[in-house]
This record gives C-alpha cells, structure tokens and sequence, in this order.
C-alpha cells in the first residue's frame, strides 16, 4: 500500500501508430513548468528515432549489466528488443512527483509491480487512421501492416482501472483529457 508521499504514474499506452510519442510530446510542452511531473524516457535496445519514438539506446551487453547493476525500476521484452523504464522514475515517485512514461500493454503488469500508484491511459485509434499512420511513417519496422494493425485488438491484463483516450483527431483533444486526468488525480 502506498504511503501519503508516495506520487503517481501515469503510463500511456496503445498500439503502433496510435500517437503515444507525439501526445507525451505535446504533454511535455503543455506541463513544462510543472516541477513536480517528470517525463520519462524509456531505454531501449535500438537506434533511437528522433523523427517518431524519444527514447535511450543501449547495446544490449550494456543494458543487461545496467539491468543486472539494478537501474531500472523495471524491464520487459517486446518486438526482439529489450525496453526498461530506469530507476530514477521511481525515485522520482516515490519522493511524491508524477511520472509521465510511454508504457507497453505487454508490460502492464511489470509496471504494476514496480509503481506503487500507477494511472493507465489506453490510445484508442480509428482502424483506418491508424493503418494511415503506420503508412506514412515508413518505419521498417511496420512493414507487415497487417500484423501490426492486428495488434489494436491486443488482449492484456491489467489490475489497474484502465482510462481510455480517442486519439483520433488532434492532439490537443487528447492532451486536454489527459491534462484534466492528472489535474483530478493531483488535487
């Protein structure tokens, strides 16, 4: 059970293509004088791509030593790729301030298990804008459209009370909804 200081995350989550970066983007700018509201990049074994996901890179030698070394509040695996979010976000947390993260489904439970207090926020996204979205973001890694939109529909479990966000039109829609979620959960 978490004590009174104890603060919250709040983890973004949805499928490729759904606009999870470029929320957390406008989030950050929005909330930017917000002291107490971290944003967290999540480490990842591959090249980071500034143009669509803001991430860490590590080889993976180094991010199993930093892994074994215990910085990071948790890991999970995802796509052949190693994800971790690091330690500083829960002590960041812990002390109290909230804690802004591009989370995975496949990792909810981890996440879970490492935050005390965690708020999920799931992008829902229109089939056919989100096929648009993965088109026009030419990442090699979408190239099996199919298989990627078939991933909207990923079954996972959470614990947590999941809040559910359209993210179908401009990003301003879904990051006043977000702005007034952690408005409510911080008063």
């Amino acid at each position: 059970m978490p004590d009174q200081t104890t603060g919250t995350v709040f983890v973004i989550v949805g499928p490729s293509g759904s606009g999870k970066d470029t929320l957390i983007n406008w989030l950050r700018a929005e909330l930017q004088d917000r002291r107490e509201i971290q944003f967290v990049r999540r480490i990842v074994t591959r090249p980071s791509d500034k143009g669509h996901e803001d991430h860490d890179t590590m080889e993976l030698a180094q991010f199993l030593s930093a892994k074994e070394a215990g910085a990071f509040a948790t890991t999970w695996q995802a796509h052949d790729l190693h994800y971790a979010i690091p330690i500083s976000a829960k002590d960041h947390v812990d002390q109290g301030g909230l804690a802004i993260l591009n989370g995975a489904r496949r990792a909810l439970g981890q996440l879970e298990a490492a935050f005390a207090r965690l708020q999920i926020i799931h992008l829902d996204v229109d089939s056919a804008i989100l096929a648009a979205r993965l088109t026009n973001r030419g990442r090699n890694s979408d190239t099996n459209l199919s298989a990627r939109l078939a991933q909207q529909k990923f079954d996972f479990q959470a614990k947590t009370p999941i809040i559910h966000v359209a993210n179908d039109g401009p990003v301003e829609e879904a990051g006043q909804q977000i702005v007034k979620l952690i408005e409510q959960h911080h008063h």
